[in-house]
């Protein structure tokens, strides 16, 4: 796997995609996620939620459901 396939994988999975730049660091989605496939960035100022583990995702939405700013989008749409 190569450096942008990485990068690729912290921002989507292949039901969902993050748009860590208007994250407030709320963490509902990561709360709400039933696999655990989310986490979060806290570290000198950067805070925003990241994908942990993708290949857990089972596309559940719940994470897009609960995001109050629109971070986390369906790749259906």
């Amino acid at each position: 796997m190569g450096i942008l396939d990485k990068l690729r994988a912290r921002r989507q999975t292949a039901y969902i995609k993050i748009d860590a730049h208007h994250c407030v660091a709320c963490w509902k989605c990561v709360k709400s996620c039933p696999k655990s496939v989310l986490g979060k960035v806290d570290f000198l100022g950067h805070r925003h939620v990241k994908i942990v583990a993708a290949d857990a995702c089972i596309g559940c939405l719940k994470c897009v459901n609960r995001c109050p700013h629109g971070c986390i989008t369906s790749r259906e749409n």
